[in-house]
């Protein structure tokens, strides 16, 4: 693959498995979950029930609500006290380097599906929020991956100068078969063990696969001229 020429290319992220690990964003929920059922019920301990909370599963609130006696109503408190919890979060690598990779690009900007402010309060935590010109969030554009809704958008913004896309992500099932449509670069990250949503390559076509795997962020500042 020929290195890439910042000056006359936009860079575009996935945010979720790409920029830092979601299940860390889980875990960090769910502890913010639980310490504040612990602060506005005495009667429940934090730790307690910290120990009976499995953070692999699925059924995570769905099992403290039983612990703790919540119906169905009270549930859905607790889910948006997760999905508005401050994130205890770090990115894959520095701010710095994401900062000096991403300077001489025409622009940088991401597209990722979940809540707006949700997606927003990671990236303020992951202290990557400056860092983008665009911030294209699913729940805001009423379209998820693979709808090109948003890749064509951006492409539209800045395609009078025959610029170059490149999309960066992680979940082969939806991140790369819409930019691969559209002309554009992409670079698939390969999925740690810890990866919230993993899938073999292999049980995708080929308009599902990057142009290029890469194992770390840092790979990257090797791809640009």
């Amino acid at each position: 693959m020929e290195t890439i020429n910042p000056r006359n290319s936009v860079i575009v992220f996935d945010l979720d498995d790409t920029l830092y690990a979601e299940y860390d964003y889980k875990v960090s929920g769910i502890r913010a979950v639980i310490r504040r059922v612990a602060e506005l019920y005495p009667e429940f301990n934090a730790a307690a029930l910290a120990q009976q909370i499995v953070a692999d599963s699925k059924d995570w609130l769905d099992d403290l609500c039983r612990l703790c006696g919540f119906n169905d109503s009270e549930k859905q408190v607790l889910l948006w006290q997760y999905r508005l919890h401050q994130p205890d979060i770090k990115p894959y690598c520095s701010v710095s380097f994401l900062e000096n990779l991403t300077r001489d690009f025409a622009a940088t900007a991401l597209i990722s599906d979940g809540r707006s402010i949700s997606q927003r309060l990671k990236l303020e935590a992951l202290g990557l929020l400056p860092l983008f010109d665009d911030i294209l969030i699913s729940e805001a554009y009423r379209s998820e991956k693979p709808c090109d809704k948003r890749f064509v958008l951006l492409q539209n913004k800045y395609a009078a100068d025959n610029r170059r896309f490149i999309y960066i992500g992680d979940n082969i099932k939806k991140d790369f078969v819409t930019p691969n449509q559209l002309g554009w670069l992409t670079i698939g990250l390969q999925a740690s063990s810890r990866n919230i949503h993993r899938h073999s390559a292999a049980d995708f076509p080929p308009e599902h696969q990057p142009h290029r795997w890469i194992g770390t962020l840092d790979e990257l500042s090797g791809l640009i001229a």
